[in-house]
């Protein structure tokens, strides 16, 4: 118990980790001057007419209030991912400062279902959020509060799909944000867009009936992958030096020839050892994403088309000599370094789904 309540408190610091505020530190960050600050970021080529412009709401929403609708819905999960996804798809409107707080129904349906010790109960919302438009296609981005791993037995971020979808009423929905690279193949920068999401539950869920349930992703167009992958190059200098430069992974190939994404119910990583056996299951590891397929399967013929894209903030980790606790160390440590810049990869092939979608 006490081993899933530290790995608890690990991913909690991920969730949390914001590399311009020391106050979300901890004794094993990176010295501050390791950590590049956004300020660094160089501007994105967008292609004539297709760049995202952001469209603040008029009036400001009150915070308990239900969302405008919208064609896309963007979900993503950590400080660090959304102040990545604002940069590139809200610039001008930071998360942290512009997005709207969102509340509704989080006092009274929410709480009761919320584990104590959760950062929802300390942030006291569900998420926050911002509108933008891509050509004429109107994107509502949101930063989820809620957390699978997090949250405790009752799952409450199930109920949350089911209100965001429920409120924004969009045709596609998109969760985004940082994993686990899967296999030596994977660099950091990489993106998953995944054929299928599967829990991978052997901690507080794995009695629970979908513990192992896969779920078939929507088939998208992906015609602007090439022009994306083009758009990376502009940041990609931020991270790690890497014999080729960051691709995105939506279907089998040599070196990746499962390209699914895996939903634990812990912080795993893999390593040169396999230690999690996850090796073969997937091309990256995260801690949410089939729970949305679960909730995409319960609505039928209700439900909206999704997509999961997630890009490699940790590679495989060479595992030899190393204790379990300097290998999540040296994950935590890396995420803190390019947790930010690597996003900017799965920002941008979001952006290039709903460019085709």
């Amino acid at each position: 118990m006490q081993q899933v309540k530290s790995d608890r408190d690990f991913f909690r610091h991920i969730l949390t980790f914001d590399h311009e505020d020391p106050n979300t530190y901890t004794p094993h960050t990176l010295p501050v001057a390791a950590i590049m600050r956004a300020s660094a970021r160089s501007p994105i080529p967008w292609p004539s007419g297709k760049a995202p412009a952001p469209t603040p709401l008029q009036p400001t929403p009150a915070p308990d209030s239900v969302l405008p609708r919208c064609d896309y819905l963007v979900v993503t999960w950590t400080v660090e991912e959304a102040k990545s996804l604002a940069d590139t798809l809200t610039p001008g409107f930071a998360s942290k400062t512009a997005w709207y707080p969102y509340t509704h129904n989080f006092q009274s349906q929410y709480v009761p279902l919320i584990r104590k010790g959760a950062p929802a109960l300390e942030s006291r919302r569900l998420g926050s959020y911002f509108v933008t438009q891509i050509g004429k296609k109107r994107v509502l981005c949101f930063k989820s509060e809620l957390h699978f791993s997090q949250d405790g037995p009752k799952m409450p971020i199930a109920k949350l799909w089911g209100q965001l979808i429920d409120e924004a009423q969009p045709k596609l929905v998109i969760t985004t944000g940082t994993a686990g690279g899967i296999g030596s193949e994977i660099i950091v920068g990489d993106v998953v867009v995944a054929p299928a999401v599967q829990f991978d539950c052997t901690k507080e869920f794995k009695n629970q009936p979908f513990h192992d349930s896969k779920y078939a992703c929507s088939t998208l167009k992906t015609t602007s992958f090439t022009q994306a992958t083009k758009l990376f190059q502009a940041n990609a200098s931020h991270l790690p030096e890497a014999s080729r430069p960051p691709k995105i992974f939506a279907k089998p190939t040599a070196g990746a020839s499962n390209t699914d994404i895996l939903t634990t119910d812990f912080f795993a990583y893999d390593d040169s050892a396999d230690t999690f056996q996850l090796q073969g299951k997937g091309s990256a590891v995260e801690m949410g994403d089939a729970v949305l397929g679960l909730v995409i399967q319960e609505l039928g013929s209700r439900a909206p088309k999704w997509a999961a894209v997630r890009n490699a903030s940790d590679p495989q980790i060479d595992s030899t000599g190393l204790t379990p606790r300097e290998i999540r160390t040296r994950a935590g440590q890396i995420y803190e370094r390019f947790g930010y810049w690597s996003t900017i990869s799965s920002a941008i092939t979001t952006w290039a789904l709903i460019v085709d979608n």
